[in-house]
């Protein structure tokens, strides 16, 4: 395996007593058995921001999204959402944070036996104390913002096309209006201009909502076009993290493989 030269992680960023950021990892352990995935990695996700995550396969992307939602525990370490201690928190205070961010899976995980319309209608007919008609109504409107049309609103996941299912998919991590978005490699699996009206979408949406996005991706063009900063995570730590060009700028062992080879090139062809 190709190594870095730079052993330790870049300082996280400054506190700021006003105003913390959106999501604040400090000295995070995580070991399966005798692997150890991370090793003391700390991580500042800025308010506003759209991080892209990014590392080799293996060094733990998906799982630190899960161990920040409070899917998997961690070995050692604090997570702290909206300067909250997630693990800390009691139930009433935890599913409080929890309505403030909305998921979207690697494979969408969407309810199979429930039509999208249902599938989007799910977090809001548990959390919010709204009549039925509203429920529908708003369903439809985060199925019309993530660009599908009624025509889709009474189908089964199984009868759309993946692309489509993306989209539903992120209709409804965006049911409960949420400050926090977390996306887990959401253009995995599409074709280049699918992937490229879905990057378009979620830059439009992140812009207009205000949100704050937590992006794990292997898609170099969804760096290039929609990611304000990258952190790239190696050897159990954050490797190297700023905005992508200052990171391709001073990219070097495995980074600099990733941005300077031939998909890299192209997807930066232009941008400096």
């Amino acid at each position: 395996m190709v190594s870095l030269a730079r052993a330790s992680a870049p300082a996280p960023d400054a506190p700021d007593a006003a105003e913390p950021p959106a999501i604040r990892v400090r000295g995070l352990v995580t070991r399966f058995g005798a692997q150890s995935v991370h090793d003391g990695l700390d991580l500042d996700v800025r308010r506003g921001e759209i991080l892209g995550v990014v590392g080799p396969s293996g060094t733990g992307k998906s799982v630190l999204l899960r161990e920040i939602v409070g899917l998997d525990a961690p070995t050692a370490g604090d997570i702290e959402v909206f300067g909250q201690r997630v693990a800390a928190l009691e139930p009433t205070a935890r599913r409080a944070l929890e309505m403030r961010w909305g998921v979207m899976f690697q494979d969408g995980a969407l309810f199979s036996t429930l039509t999208i319309k249902e599938n989007v209608e799910a977090p809001l007919r548990e959390h919010a104390a709204l009549p039925p008609a509203l429920v529908g109504e708003l369903a439809e409107l985060k199925i019309r913002m993530a660009g599908l049309d009624a025509s889709t609103y009474d189908k089964k996941p199984s009868e759309i096309s993946g692309g489509m299912r993306k989209r539903a998919a992120l209709a409804r991590a965006l049911a409960m209006d949420p400050e926090l978005l977390f996306l887990d490699e959401p253009t995995a699996g599409l074709d280049p201009v699918t992937a490229g009206r879905f990057d378009a979408l979620l830059k439009e949406l992140a812009d207009a909502m205000g949100l704050t996005v937590f992006l794990v991706t292997h898609d170099l063009d969804t760096l290039a076009t929609v990611c304000d900063r990258v952190a790239v995570l190696y050897a159990g730590k954050v490797a190297a993290i700023g905005p992508v060009s200052d990171v391709r700028a001073n990219a070097e062992g495995w980074i600099k493989d990733y941005f300077a080879g031939p998909r890299g090139r192209a997807a930066f062809a232009g941008k400096g």
